[in-house]
């Protein structure tokens, strides 16, 4: 759905961020100066200590991946991340628009809107060591939902020990194994 935006002079934009790690917690962060709350859900306003790469608008869902750099983390918060299992966490974006002159959403249908929603692949820790704390720097990869979908293997194997869970009893596929390095010459004289 477009969003009608013609009749507002001075528009801000501010990006917000649900990370669900299973077994962990879902953190929800964004670049607005401020926390704030959408739903029933608040985003910590991390401010410029939140950057988020480019992504392209495509007519149709495409795949597509996504860098989000955390700086500023406290030294002593790092376990928090290499402790949980990150990879593969759903992340979810969200983009607000705002009044840019009194900092108030814009009332309109469709806002927030969906920017990107993936899974996250990857991550990577920087150290920056400058002054007596010293800070972090973590950067999260994610891919589309659209790339995962592409990715999926789908199917099953065809084996015994498979057939077997499956289907309890049936033996059609006990044969398989001794079958798989044969060589059949299927209409070749004898």
């Amino acid at each position: 759905m477009a969003l009608n935006l013609s009749s507002y002079t001075h528009i801000q934009t501010n990006l917000f961020v649900k990370l669900t790690i299973p077994g962990y917690q879902t953190l929800t962060f964004s670049d607005y100066h401020i926390n704030y709350t959408i739903g029933s859900t608040t985003y910590q306003g991390i401010g410029e200590l939140l950057s988020v790469s480019n992504t392209t608008s495509n007519l149709r869902a495409a795949q597509q991946e996504l860098s989000i750099s955390i700086s500023g983390i406290p030294s002593g918060n790092v376990s928090d991340i290499v402790d949980q299992k990150v990879k593969g966490s759903e992340i979810e974006i969200t983009r607000g628009f705002f009044n840019a002159e009194t900092g108030a959403l814009l009332s309109i249908t469709g806002n927030p809107a969906g920017k990107f929603k993936g899974v996250v692949n990857n991550f990577n820790i920087a150290d920056d060591l400058a002054g007596s704390d010293g800070s972090v720097v973590i950067t999260l990869t994610a891919t589309s939902i659209i790339d995962q979908l592409n990715n999926k293997v789908s199917g099953r194997r065809t084996n015994p020990i498979d057939q077997a869970e499956f289907y309890p009893g049936d033996q059609s596929f006990d044969r398989v194994p001794a079958l798989a390095k044969s060589n059949f010459n299927f209409g070749a004289p004898n």
